[in-house]
């Protein structure tokens, strides 16, 4: 069976505003602070000639607390963000950041080099580049006369 990833960017979707309206419910039933499975960000994965790149908006997330794995041309993301009461404060009244930890992963398109690929987390920001592997990338084929 083959998808496409318009398909399965369509179910994810479908799935999060789902788990988004159960949240409602639940807070509307009083039942108080439901740990979130995923967090409400934004993720986005492109191709180019020679690489796929995802990017993912993953705010107060920090490196440590990100995971990534690849396997079977499957990029997994794992990510969690904690909310402290900050140094030399005992409690906090009000917030509006809110901790979570989510996995999601991303059926890739085409097979890629696990050793080529990069991830850069910069303000907020989780940028993936994953290179091509070299059956994947287009070719320029040569006809010669017989």
């Amino acid at each position: 069976m083959l998808f496409r990833l318009d398909d399965i960017d369509r179910t994810v979707g479908f799935m999060s505003d789902l788990h988004r309206r159960l949240d409602q419910a639940l807070a509307q039933a009083g039942i108080a602070d439901v740990p979130r499975a995923e967090h409400s960000g934004w993720a986005q994965l492109t191709q180019r000639e020679d690489a796929l790149v995802l990017r993912a908006e993953l705010p107060g997330v920090r490196d440590r607390d990100l995971e990534l794995n690849l396997q079977d041309d499957v990029l997994t993301v794992t990510a969690g963000r904690t909310v402290e009461v900050p140094e030399g404060f005992d409690k906090v009244h009000a917030q509006e950041r809110r901790p979570f930890k989510f996995t999601r992963s991303f059926a890739l398109p085409c097979r890629v080099d696990p050793e080529q690929v990069r991830a850069e987390l910069q303000h907020g920001v989780l940028t993936v580049t994953l290179k091509k592997a070299e059956a994947a990338q287009p070719r320029q084929i040569t006809v010669t006369r017989g």
